[in-house]
C-alpha cells in the first residue's frame, strides 16, 4: 500500500478531531476577545477624557493578545496531530501484511541495487520472516531485467521498524521506514495541514 494512500486514510480518522480542535479554539478566542473588549469598555467609561487613548490602547492590546494565544493553541494542536498521523503511518506501514511488505521492499530494492552487488540488512523479524523471499524475488527480477547487480541476505540486522538497508562496497543506502518517512516529513506536514485544516479562518 503506497505511503500517500495510507496517510490519506489515516487523515480521514483525524479530520473530526481536527475540526473539533479548531472550532473550540475559535470559540475560545471569541469569548476571550469579548471579555477583553467589555473590560476595556468598563475601563474606558471610568476614565476621564484624558485617559481615553490609554483605554483604547489597552483594549487593542488585550484583543491582540487573546488572538495570539488562540493562534498558538491551534498551532500546538496541529503539531500534535501531525505527529500522530506520521507515527500512525509509520506503525501501520510496518504492520502491513507480509506479501504487501515484501512487494514494497522488492520494488525499492530493485531501484537501489541495479548494477551493484550488495547485502540486504533487515530488522530481526523481517530477516527471519520475509528476508529470503525478498532476496529471491529481487534477484529474479534483476536477472530478467539484464541488470548485473545481485543481492544477498546479510547476517547482520538493524533495529528498524521496517524497510531495509542496502550495503554495497562499504556504502549503505538507508531505505528503512524511519528514513523514508523522515526524508518526506516536510512534504507530509504540508499535505496534512492542507487536508486537516483547510478552510476559512484556519491558520
Amino acid at each position: 500500500m503506497p505511503l500517500d494512500k495510507l496517510i490519506e486514510r489515516i487523515l480521514g480518522d483525524a479530520r473530526h478531531k481536527a475540526q473539533g480542535i479548531t472550532d473550540g479554539a475559535a470559540r475560545q478566542a471569541e469569548e476571550i476577545a469579548a471579555d477583553a473588549e467589555r473590560e476595556a469598555e468598563r475601563t474606558y467609561e471610568k476614565n476621564v477624557e484624558s485617559a481615553r487613548h490609554a483605554a483604547e490602547d489597552e483594549k487593542r492590546q488585550r484583543v491582540t493578545m487573546a488572538s495570539l494565544d488562540a493562534r498558538k493553541a491551534v498551532l500546538a494542536e496541529k503539531q500534535v496531530l501531525i505527529e500522530e498521523v506520521t507515527d500512525r503511518a509509520l506503525k501501520e506501514t510496518a504492520d502491513l501484511p507480509r506479501e504487501q511488505s515484501a512487494e514494497m521492499m522488492v520494488s525499492r530494492l530493485l531501484s537501489v541495487a541495479g548494477e551493484r552487488d550488495g547485502e540486504l540488512i533487515l530488522s530481526p523479524a523481517d530477516r527471519d520472516g520475509v528476508g529470503p523471499e525478498i532476496v529471491s524475488k529481487a534477484n529474479s527480477a534483476l536477472e530478467q531485467s539484464t541488470k548485473k547487480g545481485r543481492v544477498t541476505l546479510s547476517d547482520e540486522t538493524r533495529d528498524i521498524a521496517g524497510g531495509f538497508i542496502f550495503r554495497s562496497g562499504g556504502v549503505e543506502v538507508n531505505s528503512s521506514l524511519e528514513s523514508e518517512v523522515g526524508s518526506r516529513k516536510e512534504e507530509l506536514e504540508s499535505k496534512i495541514v492542507e487536508i486537516l485544516f483547510a478552510g476559512p479562518g484556519n491558520d
